[in-house]
């Protein structure tokens, strides 16, 4: 008895392969090109909503389309100033001095988590790190504590929602524009078709 196995007919044909490699590689082609140009436009756009927000104090602006249909909104995110513990030894010294009814004693002696949280907020609220004891009135400077950004800034797009006054969204009213070929020469002009030829040089 035969135990060769009859050879099975390939399921993709040679040209459904050369298409699905082709789509592949103009995909990969312009994912290269599109994420390159994304990178550098966030980070120009970064430098000029910081600038702006140090100056006018905005942290919200609007994105639109060449013919000024708005498509979303972009605002600034994280970079807002909070008190951080830098020095855990020297802040929790000054602590179990100044308060020692707020100090617990575990395995070592420490500051109670709610009056640690309390005067951080005290100290993120005023911008300084410093507190004012409420039965002095005495403003004090806590060592140990800076203000600092609790994280890197950034700024995130929203864009608009279709709705019944907006038949099309944000991210429809861009693909549009770019089917209708308004926007490749902004945003991507090494991907953008070559200029009609000018009828003289036609005709030439």
């Amino acid at each position: 008895m035969s135990t060769e196995q009859t050879p099975t007919a390939p399921k993709y044909t040679p040209e459904q392969i050369r298409k699905a490699t082709t789509r592949e590689a103009v995909l990969k082609a312009l994912l290269d090109q599109v994420e390159e140009a994304y990178e550098t436009a966030r980070t120009d756009v970064q430098a000029m909503l910081d600038e702006q927000q140090m100056t006018t104090g905005g942290t919200k602006f609007e994105a639109t389309l060449p013919d000024g249909t708005k498509v979303g909104d972009v605002g600034l995110t994280g970079g807002e100033p909070a008190a951080k513990v830098t020095d855990e030894k020297a802040f929790a010294a000054w602590a179990r001095e100044r308060f020692p009814s707020e100090a617990v004693t575990r395995l070592v002696k420490t500051i109670q988590p709610a009056f640690r949280e309390l005067l951080l907020d005290q100290m993120t609220a005023a911008g300084v790190a410093q507190v004012v004891d409420e039965e002095t009135g005495e403003v004090l400077d806590v060592p140990g504590v800076e203000i600092k950004a609790t994280r890197r800034r950034s700024h995130s797009m929203r864009f608009t929602r279709k709705s019944k006054a907006r038949p099309m969204g944000g991210r429809d009213l861009v693909a549009a524009a770019w089917r209708d070929g308004k926007l490749a020469a902004l945003v991507l002009p090494a991907l953008a078709p070559a200029p009609p030829a000018d009828e003289s040089e036609a005709a030439a």
